[in-house]
């Protein structure tokens, strides 16, 4: 007689509008209703692994380590871009990832370079110089009113240079991209959204660009050149990752040319 396995239900991923379980195989999320596993390809009565004996645990853990991917990031970019997983409809994304917060690197530097000469001049008395100067003939209490006036210039300056770098951080990170086999959707927007997509068959080309900085970084630009009139060149501005991204850009756009029976003439 072969063993029932009864796995418990797990709550919904985000992403997904199924009620998943995991595999008491391998351990992956896989749909609630799964009679079998899409990732090691048990049967969840158990029949294969009675069939075939049950494999030694650690053969079980390379086989996993091996299946996965080599460029997945786990270090800091996680968060940025996420793996493979399904989209609200069941449909497969591909790649799914933000622009990363190391496209304003050069901001950063210009920000902080800017506060600290802020620093600076709030923290030295500059206007004591002034009393050096020749032909000049300032008195203490004016001296002292046009200080306070420069201190609170400084401070808004440097306020304002804090806000602007701070909304170009949340205006950049509230973009997001999501790469299916039938399209390419992205959103962006703070306080309202706006989405978009285009047809993977109407990719025509695709462009990667990494400067010498971006390459140092992981970071780069992939853009796709298509036949949407909306769109023509749609970039994918500053992701990780992204000659991972290139790479499913590319399958995903001859598979759908195939399905279609597209041919592209220049």
């Amino acid at each position: 007689m072969r063993q029932q396995i009864d796995p418990v239900p797990m709550p919904r991923l985000p992403r997904t509008k199924h009620q998943t379980k995991s595999c008491p195989f391998c351990a992956e999320t896989i749909r609630y209703g799964a009679i079998k596993c899409r990732f090691c390809g048990e049967f969840l009565d158990g029949s294969r692994r009675l069939a075939q004996g049950a494999k030694p645990k650690a053969q079980d853990q390379e086989h996993r380590r091996d299946d996965r991917d080599p460029t997945e990031n786990t270090g800091a970019s996680a968060g940025e871009s996420q793996p493979d997983g399904e989209g609200e409809d069941g449909t497969p994304v591909l790649w799914f990832g933000r622009p990363s917060l190391l496209a304003l690197t050069g901001m950063f530097i210009k920000t902080g370079c800017f506060l600290a000469v802020c620093w600076a001049v709030y923290q030295y008395r500059v206007m004591a110089l002034v009393q050096y100067l020749p032909r000049t003939n300032v008195r203490p209490e004016q001296l002292v009113q046009i200080e306070g006036w420069l201190d609170a210039g400084v401070l808004a300056l440097a306020l304002l240079a804090a806000m602007t770098l701070a909304w170009k951080a949340i205006a950049l990170k509230s973009t997001g991209y999501e790469v299916t086999p039938d399209r390419i959707e992205w959103s962006r927007g703070v306080f309202d959204r706006h989405v978009d997509n285009i047809d993977m068959f109407r990719v025509v080309d695709l462009k990667l660009r990494q400067s010498l900085l971006e390459c140092l970084l992981g970071i780069g630009t992939v853009i796709a050149l298509t036949s949407d009139e909306s769109d023509p060149e749609f970039e994918f501005t500053k992701v990780s990752r992204c000659r991972h991204l290139y790479e499913a850009l590319k399958e995903a756009g001859l598979n759908a040319d195939k399905r279609r029976n597209v041919i592209h003439v220049e």
